[in-house]
């Protein structure tokens, strides 16, 4: 099942396939089938049959489950079995799990029925987490994370998803994964599985767009992305090492490189990125995924139609602003996941993050002359900055003028963010955008909490306890007590 009205094969990071191998002529048909139904697709575009008048908002939320120390505990599928709710499911890592929000029609209360939905179904989740006696967090990366919680045979998930794209992905590197960042602490490590992946866990919202808005709408995403970087950073500590303001970035990029060395000499461009460019048309980012051989290739005998192996094969390119194909009673549509917003600290600033990512994306789909006013590549290395440094990162902004992020953010972005809020009829926003906008003029984000407990503390588990202590408050991450002063 997917977000929005459950419609089919859309394929996310936890859903199953049915094989537990796949061999040369599975690749072969595959491709065949997927050759097929790119040629339906591209007709699809042709005759422009999309829905274009519904907008829809849904939303993935991925949390961790820790013992009663602070650290990881492999429990997902007790937890989950207990809940006995298909919208949670899980993730790679055991000591991870995945909301699967409800998904609605973008009205004036469209937010409170979110608020409401989350608030609901987390608490459905820390009821079972509670009958199993651990705890669930909301964590960009999980700080208590070690080197041993990243071994496959104790800590992977047992989905045969899983433990495929683990062996693919180290047949097609041909060479162990390699993880390294430079920040105020150097990070180098090596790993010979997939579970690099596992330290992160994500927010992604869904957006289905008009077709006519489509192309503004993806590129209206992009900045979204850079500017949501900076107001949600919440994982600068990995392993214990000071890194990037949002290291996820960093990490989901290099965790799933499916690059061979001679690919990586030749730049061929890795399945998680930024983007290639600005568009034209959706179906430019659909023949960009030609460029990748599939990962899963699981066949189905399903009509055309369904673009079963379209979208699997979609699924497994990882853009931090992904587009989707989806279909609901036989009528297509596009949609937009963002995907670069990392989980919590707490339940309020998740919606928080929410709202501003809708609001801003419509805000600056007014104006789209401004979108690709500037060089993609300028937008493509400024994105990888804020990621980096966070609120102090001097960037461009699509109208052109350049400054550090905060004062871009309070001078333009949320401003924007309002006005599209407005545009799109959607009433009692002030709450979550005064949110924003403190925790943006303060400065207090979720990875500077972190930093600075750290940094006076030392003490990774004291540090998550500490984190839990005050999100379950659910008071906004700039209001936590600052005891570190």
């Amino acid at each position: 099942m997917d977000l929005l009205c459950r419609d089919i094969y859309a394929l996310r990071m936890g859903d199953e396939v049915n094989q537990d191998h796949f061999e040369e002529r599975d690749y072969r048909l595959f491709q065949r089938k997927l050759s097929e139904e790119m040629d339906f697709v591209r007709q699809l575009f042709i005759q422009k049959q999309f829905d274009n008048s519904t907008r829809k908002l849904g939303y993935e939320l991925e949390l961790c489950l820790l013992d009663e120390s602070g650290s990881p505990a492999p429990c997902n599928q007790q937890v989950l079995d207990k809940a006995n709710n298909s919208l949670f499911t899980y993730e790679l890592a055991k000591y991870n799990l995945e909301i699967n929000g409800n998904a609605f029609d973008i009205c004036p209360q469209v937010f409170e029925q979110i608020s409401q939905d989350l608030d609901d179904l987390y608490a459905q989740v820390q009821c079972s987490a509670d009958y199993c006696g651990v705890q669930t967090g909301l964590f960009g990366v999980l700080p208590s994370l070690e080197r041993k919680h990243l071994d496959g045979d104790s800590y992977m998930s047992d989905l045969f998803r899983y433990h495929l794209l683990d062996q693919h992905l180290i047949e097609m590197r041909q060479r162990p994964v390699h993880l390294e960042i430079h920040g105020d602490d150097h990070l180098m490590l090596d790993h010979n599985n997939v579970m690099l992946e596992a330290l992160s866990t994500s927010l992604q919202t869904h957006i289905q767009v008009p077709f006519d808005e489509a192309v503004d709408s993806y590129h209206a995403a992009l900045w979204t992305s850079m500017a949501v970087l900076a107001v949600g950073a919440n994982s600068p500590l990995v392993m214990g090492k000071q890194c990037w303001q949002e290291s996820r970035i960093a990490i989901f990029k290099q965790a799933v490189d499916t690059r061979s060395l001679q690919e990586v000499h030749d730049a061929i461009i890795p399945r998680v990125h930024f983007g290639k460019g600005y568009i034209k048309s959706w179906l430019d980012l659909f023949e960009d995924n030609n460029y990748y051989s599939p990962l899963l290739p699981e066949t189905r005998d399903t009509e055309l139609s369904k673009l079963h192996h379209f979208n699997l094969h979609n699924g497994t390119i990882w853009r931090w602003v992904r587009p989707i194909l989806g279909c609901v009673d036989s009528q297509y549509h596009l949609r937009l996941e963002l995907r670069v917003t990392p989980s919590g600290p707490t339940l309020i600033d998740t919606m928080a993050n929410m709202v501003f990512s809708v609001g801003l994306l419509e805000g600056l789909k007014q104006t789209p002359q401004d979108l690709t006013r500037i060089p993609f590549e300028v937008l493509e290395k400024d994105f990888y900055q804020v990621a980096r440094a966070g609120l102090n990162a001097r960037v461009s902004w699509c109208h052109g003028k350049m400054d550090k992020i905060q004062n871009l953010l309070l001078g333009y972005a949320i401003p924007t963010a309002a006005t599209g809020l407005s545009k799109l009829g959607i009433e009692n926003t002030v709450q979550w955008l005064d949110i924003i906008e403190a925790r943006v003029a303060s400065g207090r984000t979720g990875s500077d909490w972190i930093l600075r407990y750290w940094r006076k503390n030392q003490d990774l588990n004291a540090l998550v306890k500490a984190y839990l202590s005050n999100a379950r408050q659910n008071t906004p991450v700039h209001l936590w007590p600052n005891e570190f002063a």
